[in-house]
């Protein structure tokens, strides 16, 4: 962290604006991006001794289609403060940096404020080519010999296991459905957030309790409006959801957007935020 703010203060660019005693400048990097993957973003403000400097990212509603993963403000220099910034985005296309707004104090209770508004944009790539129109050669990789015998047991294991599940589902399946009734999507969402809630409360860890709201929002999607929410990354389901015309789509999608930043952006949310997290999924599939 020492060299990353140093490198911040010794090697950014020349200030963007300069006014009363003060000048900002900001650095993000990369440019171009993966969905899902994280940009370092950083504003600089050079100012007199006796300044306090507070910065201020937008809310979650106007940051969007960014995520704040950490956000750290650091006082480099007796006239140097830097904001540092990690985000992340899982909307494909270019995007304009989220402004940063800036107040700075004086002793007297005097304050002035600016926005930092970043030009340039980062650009996000799918996770695959999409371009592709047919298979590249690949090289076989030489690997060494084994014998036969040697995956005797790991199969024979694999093959008993997975027949274990298989049978314990279809039976636990058979004991809790009847074949003859339909299932009601949001009636079974709603048992399941109520079991969560309870698992929860035993000592379930928040990133396991993320990743089954998840599913249990995408399967509660496919049955209810008949879309491919499983098999889907979450901007097909919004752009799939803006359709069908269904009540808190907003509220479901910006749900399945915190579980994937959990899966995938390592954030690391509290119970309490599970626990929000499952009431905003309740009401919207009450609403």
């Amino acid at each position: 962290m020492l060299l990353l703010s140093l490198f911040f203060l010794f090697f950014v660019p020349q200030a963007l604006a300069a006014d009363d005693g003060f000048e900002y400048r900001y650095l993000f990097s990369p440019k171009e991006i993966t969905i899902g993957d994280r940009i370092s973003y950083a504003v600089t403000v050079e100012h007199d001794p006796g300044l306090t400097v507070v910065f201020a990212l937008p809310d979650s509603t106007r940051l969007s289609p960014f995520v704040s993963i950490r956000q750290e403000t650091k006082r480099l220099r007796e006239r140097t403060t830097v904001l540092e910034a990690e985000l992340a985005l899982f909307d494909i296309g270019e995007h304009a940096l989220p402004p940063v707004t800036v107040t700075l104090r004086d002793t007297s209770g005097g304050e002035k404020t600016m926005q930092v508004a970043p030009a340039g944009a980062v650009k996000v790539n799918a996770l695959t080519d999409s371009s592709m129109t047919e298979l590249l050669p690949i090289k076989p990789v030489k690997r060494p010999y084994r014998p036969w015998t040697d995956y005797l047991f790991p199969v024979f294991s694999g093959v008993m296991i997975i027949t274990g599940i298989v049978l314990i589902g279809y039976f636990v399946r058979k004991r809790t459905r009847s074949p003859s009734e339909p299932v009601d999507p949001e009636k079974d969402a709603l048992r399941k957030i109520r079991k969560l809630e309870k698992s929860l409360e035993k000592g379930m860890q928040p990133e396991e309790c993320y990743e089954r709201l998840s599913y249990l929002i995408r399967e509660y999607l496919e049955g209810e409006y008949h879309i491919r929410a499983l098999e889907g990354v979450t901007s097909e389901i919004k752009d799939e959801l803006s359709g069908c015309s269904a009540p808190h789509a907003d509220t479901l999608v910006g749900l399945l957007d915190q579980a994937d930043l959990v899966k995938f952006a390592e954030s690391r949310p509290g119970r309490e935020d599970c626990r929000v997290s499952l009431d905003q999924a309740r009401k919207a599939l009450k609403g």
